[in-house]
């Protein structure tokens, strides 16, 4: 029983078709972060290749040069010395400038918190500068982690 050629380049053919990979087709998300639907039409100005792992976002350069420079603005009053502020408080305040609100309330919470477990070590009781010498290891080790 032999084969004719004919069958042989079809059989190749759709091999070789099936074992292609699909072309991307555009998919577009709408709708909030919370709850994104996707599309095949366009709703907003984010567009997701299928099949390909590259995220393409076509922004609006006057947007984002107008965010920048309020950013900058925002950067450059903060970081400007205030009236009766010593070099040192200039320089933490400075330097906290770039933590998250989070850490920075933090840092203001240990830079209050620090001095108190400093005066309660001493106590005459040993019980309490060993508590109180504990709490300040451990306040200076997150003022350290937290680079306040």
């Amino acid at each position: 029983m032999s084969i004719k050629p004919g069958l042989w380049v079809l059989g190749a053919l759709i091999c070789l078709s099936a074992s292609l990979p699909a072309s991307a087709q555009a998919i577009y998300k709408c709708g909030s972060r919370k709850s994104p639907t996707y599309t095949e039409r366009a709703c907003s100005g984010r567009i997701y290749h299928a099949g390909s792992a590259a995220l393409q976002v076509q922004r609006d350069e006057k947007q984002v040069d107008a965010h920048r420079a309020e950013r900058n603005r925002v950067m450059a009053r903060s970081l400007r010395p205030r009236t009766g502020e010593s070099p040192e408080q200039f320089e933490t305040r400075r330097r906290r400038a770039r933590l998250m609100a989070e850490d920075r309330d933090e840092c203001d919470r240990l830079d209050v918190r620090m001095p108190v477990e400093q005066a309660s070590m001493i106590n005459p009781d040993p019980a309490q500068v060993q508590k109180a010498e504990t709490a300040l290891g451990e306040s200076r080790k997150r003022f350290s982690q937290l680079h306040c």
